[in-house]
């Protein structure tokens, strides 16, 4: 029985018990977490789903549960880049979406608490009419949606061609002519979208720390903002220090033009993954 049929139908046993441990060990993780969740435990349940995204990678679905640990244990800031997160994988996550707009509310609230009266504007800067329509196209909707509608409108390509090339009816011709056209020119642009929504980097990031003051520089010793920003608020990135790494010392960010400055990254989590 050492020839290398058996071996290799050994390994493919051994391979299959292996996939079913790990699945049943996910599982498990799960049920703890839920439960440590279900028990008001949102730490415990926080941490168990660290592990199993360590050990399985990201989901929307399992962003969204993490997001709802940390919200329910009182951390905005890293319960809105959990669901910011899940939104990016699965933009029609409705619950996400939901549950952001609900913690954006109390982050502008807690945001004008820390006014005290002082006149700053703490709405984000309204987008251009071309950067809406490149946000429907990379943030509205998924890479896999895309190409899904492109498959779909090769489909109908062939079907046109198909058509025109063997139907003897003038009528329908003249449709397979135009609509092979018009499907095949539909397919490219919404594969040219796919390859959009899967390169979009996400510019933006949120603060996690309770209370932070933006800085004139990427310095300790810089010039503080007068009003601090409090945990949960959204951000776009427009600079980092040093430039052209992975793990930026600072970040330059940008509510509006109220507040811009530089934050520490130990301060500021980046959305992307």
């Amino acid at each position: 029985m050492n020839s290398p049929l058996f071996k290799y139908i050994l390994l493919c046993f051994m391979a299959i018990g292996a996939i079913g441990v790990k699945a049943r060990t996910t599982d498990q993780l799960l049920i703890s977490a839920d439960s440590a969740y279900s028990a008001g435990e949102f730490a415990s349940s926080v941490a168990i789903y660290n592990e199993i995204i360590k050990e399985n990678g990201v989901s929307s679905e399992i962003l969204y549960n993490l997001g709802n640990a940390y919200s329910r244990g009182g951390d905005y800031g890293k319960a809105m880049v959990a669901y910011q997160r899940a939104l990016r994988l699965d933009p029609s996550n409705k619950k996400a979406a939901a549950n952001i707009k609900y913690i954006d509310g109390k982050v502008l609230e807690a945001n004008k608490s820390e006014l005290r009266g002082k006149k700053y504007s703490l709405d984000s800067e309204s987008e251009s009419f071309f950067t809406s329509i490149k946000n429907f196209i990379v943030r509205g909707h998924s890479s896999n949606t895309w190409a899904v509608w492109a498959v779909v409108c090769f489909i109908a390509f062939i079907a046109a061609t198909a058509i025109y090339i063997f139907s003897r009816n003038v009528a329908l011709r003249k449709i397979g002519f135009f609509g092979g056209f018009a499907f095949i020119g539909i397919s490219l642009i919404t594969l040219i979208f796919a390859f959009m929504a899967a390169s979009y980097q996400s510019p933006e990031g949120v603060i996690i720390s309770p209370k932070v003051k933006l800085r004139t520089e990427a310095s300790l010793t810089s010039q503080e903002a007068p009003i601090n920003l409090t945990r949960g608020t959204l951000m776009k990135i427009i600079d980092i220090f040093p430039a052209g790494v992975d793990n930026p010392e600072w970040y330059k960010v940008r509510l509006n033009s109220d507040f811009v400055g530089w934050i520490q990254a130990s301060d500021f989590e980046a959305i992307e993954l």
